[in-house]
């Protein structure tokens, strides 16, 4: 089997392409299939000595349907028809569009084109497709993890359609290899190189809306990946850039190694959005990692082509790798990562107004890159029931013992003052502005006959207002009037799957909130236990159409609830914050840690915790962990003055200076 074949010619032996077209230097210029007499005659006429040739008999198993197809009614087989046709659909309706794109181009798959024809239909189609796409996902994105059925059939309408897109770019790339001799008007090997490309980056926005859905990577999806990036390195493809490259990376091997990295990082435990946040990034940062053969480097992950299966973790692969492996170095690019959260880490990455990745998950990426992990303990089958309050609000609710936040800080009987009782105080209302007069007859703005159209128009108006029960809560302010906390922090009946010494494994029900997500707080209680246990959401995997699992990692036996206030530069403090310290393990050398919301809280910052009839004063030292949804912190515990007076108070102090080395 021949393959492509390029030249190295020039200063600092550069990459050098030539065409038979043309005998002088062409920058850039994509490769032309030769036969390897053919090239010798030519290198020799034209005096270059300098070639690299490689000669590969390895098998490529990709599939591509056969074209059989003799009828194709939608549109004459040409770019500007196919033109014609897509503008021709209906934007409005996502649905329609996307289905009709599918049927045209899995029809397309079973027609018999020229590889180039082919290319550039789908070129003419590829625009509307990704709008498509992209409106498809809004539809089914961030929502109930157990979908309802229509976001559900948009997901697997985006799916088939990836699929069918994939499919439609390998046929021309293995064509364009095959009928090389037979293409006009575009060169062999730039086609067969941007096919290739195209099609990883379509087989790479599946896995990630995979990813997102906490699914498994389908039936022969990383053998797809796989089988087109062994197509490249046969035909010496992977480093050539790519002018236009999607979504994906500047050249194949970068696209590749995008869709790759983010199956290494434990997508299972991100949320969707961070999911592509970390996509977009790995666009970027991918050709950092080296992919190597066995016989000529090494790396953590290693990954077998032939396979369909995802990278590994090379110290765990006991035999020998054969030429079919391939080794994933990823030191490089934690290097480059480290030094991005050293200079940029704290307000961490941002690529444009949409896509941002913050401290804690580039810290995530650097952990899942940068070393094996493994689980510490074995699972145990389980069944018995759980009880479980989602989210830091609710768990601070029951930590408490079922008291609000207001009856923790200040008592069971603490009463608003009146400047935050605005709502049902008239003195407090703030005045209008407007005419000076009708402030003076206000009267005259209002019928009092009750009969008139107006009034009948803002009693309909008024009586057609809705509010879910969260909007209500939110609006009211009257305490009276709220929510009851029951319904506020929501206890749920789960069923256990699993057990181990370091967490749980769920099942999930209908009832659990549609917004919960993989790093949320929550608190636990078995059916005999009288704490509420800690934990935080590690994973969530949909197993089977109708059955999702949930992970759950334990980080403290018990917690005390406080409120937290702020240290500011001006001297004051900012309004109080739930938060929950983790005390100390000793057995275990677990120091006593503080969980605060996401957003406020950063190293260094003094704190003041209180309770009713307590408050202390710490300092945040490292963070130890984060989430999308809260900070974990060291503190240290910090002794005012009026702490020490209070301690001394019984004794005298001879001095001033005595006073000060206590301080």
């Amino acid at each position: 089997m021949l393959s492509f074949c390029y030249l190295k010619k020039g200063a600092n032996d550069t990459p050098v392409y030539y065409s038979m077209a043309d005998a002088g230097l062409l920058q850039w210029r994509p490769l032309l299939y030769l036969g390897y007499s053919t090239l010798e005659r030519f290198l020799n006429s034209n005096k270059i000595t300098s070639l690299e040739h490689m000669v590969s008999n390895t098998s490529i198993k990709l599939k591509i349907p056969p074209q059989n197809l003799q009828d194709f009614p939608l549109f004459q087989l040409n770019a500007d028809a196919a033109h014609a046709w897509v503008q021709s659909l209906p934007i409005a309706n996502t649905r329609s569009v996307a289905q009709q794109l599918r049927h045209a181009i899995s029809d397309l798959n079973h027609v018999k084109l020229t590889p180039e024809i082919r290319y550039n239909i789908m070129e003419v189609l590829q625009p509307k497709l990704d709008v498509a796409l992209s409106n498809l996902t809004k539809r089914f994105l961030n929502k109930p993890l157990v979908m309802p059925e229509e976001p559900r059939q948009m997901a697997e309408l985006a799916g088939s359609l990836y699929s069918t897109v994939t499919t439609a770019y390998s046929i021309v790339a293995i064509q364009a290899i095959q009928q090389h001799e037979s293409i006009q008007g575009i060169n062999p090997a730039r086609l067969a190189c941007e096919a290739i490309q195209r099609a990883l980056t379509y087989a790479g926005r599946k896995a990630l809306q995979t990813f997102q859905l906490f699914h498994s990577i389908e039936l022969h999806g990383w053998l797809t990946l796989h089988q087109l990036y062994a197509l490249a390195d046969s035909q010496q493809l992977l480093d050539l850039p790519v002018a236009d490259s999607l979504s994906g990376g500047d050249t194949i091997k970068a696209t590749y190694l995008q869709a790759l990295l983010l199956g290494c990082c434990k997508p299972n435990q991100l949320s969707q959005g961070d999911m592509a946040a970390l996509y977009r990034g790995l666009k970027d940062w991918s050709m950092l990692a080296v992919v190597a053969a066995p016989e000529s480097g090494s790396g953590l992950f290693l990954v077998d082509l032939d396979s369909d299966q995802p990278p590994l973790y090379s110290s765990l692969f006991t035999e020998t790798p054969g030429a079919r492996f391939r080794y994933i170095d990823t030191a490089p690019l934690v290097e480059h990562l480290e030094k991005i959260k050293l200079n940029d880490g704290e307000h961490g990455i941002s690529f444009d107004k949409d896509t941002h990745i913050p401290t804690n998950l580039l810290a995530h990426l650097i952990e899942s890159l940068g070393s094996m992990s493994l689980r510490n303990f074995n699972r145990t089958n389980s069944d018995a029931p759980l009880r479980i309050s989602i989210g830091l609000s609710s768990s601070h609710y029951h930590v408490a013992g079922e008291r609000l936040f207001e009856q923790l800080l200040y008592g069971e009987d603490y009463i608003p003052p009146a400047s935050e009782r605005v709502p049902t105080n008239p003195f407090h209302l703030p005045q209008e502005k407007g005419d000076l007069w009708q402030q003076a007859n206000p009267e005259e703005d209002y019928s009092r006959g009750g009969d008139t159209a107006e009034e009948e128009i803002v009693e309909e108006i008024e009586h057609r207002v809705e509010l879910d029960g969260n909007t209500r809560s939110e609006l009211l302010f009257d305490e009276d009037r709220q929510l009851p906390p029951q319904q506020r922090f929501p206890i749920y009946n789960v069923q256990l799957t699993n057990t181990s010494p370091g967490g749980y494994c769920i099942e999930w029900t209908a009832e659990l909130p549609g917004d919960t997500r993989a790093g949320d707080i929550v608190s636990l209680k078995e059916e005999h236990n009288r704490d509420w246990v800690i934990a935080v959401i590690r994973w969530v995997s949909h197993v089977e159409n109708t059955r999702t699992l949930i992970g759950l990692e334990l980080l403290s036996p018990k917690a005390m609830p406080y409120g937290a206030r702020i240290h500011q530069k001006t001297g004051g403090k900012g309004p109080p914050m739930r938060v929950l310290l983790l005390p100390e393990i000793k057995l275990v050398g677990q120091p006593h840690t503080l969980i605060t919301p996401r957003a406020g809280f950063r190293e260094q910052q003094k704190i003041s915790l209180i309770s009713t009839g307590e408050e202390y004063t710490i300092q945040l030292l490292r963070q130890v962990a984060a989430t999308g949804s809260f900070a974990q912190f060291d503190f240290r515990y910090i002794r005012e003055l009026g702490d020490i007076l209070a301690e001394d108070k019984a004794g005298h102090m001879g001095s001033y200076d005595s006073l000060w080395s206590n301080i």
